[in-house]
């Protein structure tokens, strides 16, 4: 009985903390920036978490998307982006001793890719942002220089979310 209200107390601060932290994120990193919540929230929901059962990332991505409806709503897109990283990152690392495989960096590329374009283009057509216009502008509205710059935030935002996953499963074995 004391070792499952332990658990449960310690899993409601891990949770806390994560969505803590992912509020701080969302408050720092605006406009521009925000794109260093993607090398951020996806590690940050999965090193809080337990990760005994889904329950727990499910109660903290709802209370992360609740807030960020009520205090950040323009932010809302990509922070769900961020929750369905942080699901994969976490489906994808599940053992604690697990190795990086090839075929897991490949997949969470893409979805990253998918997700960062997907992101891109609901924002400019809800909320009338027009990143994806700044996209093509960047890239001088050539679509294989737009995909390469996708592409090269989605390696970005792999090898710094394998990265600080990593980091933080060495240091806490120590």
């Amino acid at each position: 009985m004391i070792d499952n209200r332990r658990e449960r107390i310690l899993t409601l601060t891990r949770a806390s903390l994560a969505l803590g932290l992912s509020i701080v994120c969302l408050i720092l990193f605006r406009g521009p920036i925000s794109i260093v919540s993607t090398f951020l929230l996806p590690p940050i929901i999965v090193l809080f978490e337990s990760g005994k059962t889904l329950l727990y990332y499910l109660l903290t991505s709802m209370g992360l998307f609740i807030t960020t409806l009520i205090f950040f709503p323009t932010q809302l897109i990509f922070v769900l982006t961020y929750i369905i990283l942080a699901l994969a990152l976490m489906m994808l690392t599940k053992k604690r001793d697990r190795k990086i495989s090839p075929f897991n960096t490949l997949f969470y590329l893409f979805l990253t890719i998918i997700a960062l374009f997907v992101g891109i283009r609901l924002t400019q057509s809800i909320y009338m942002i027009p990143l994806h216009t700044m996209m093509l502008r960047i890239s001088n509205n050539n679509l294989l220089f737009y995909f390469l710059i996708i592409l090269m935030e989605a390696v970005l935002v792999c090898v710094f979310n394998f990265g600080i996953l990593k980091l933080f499963k060495s240091r806490v074995r120590k």
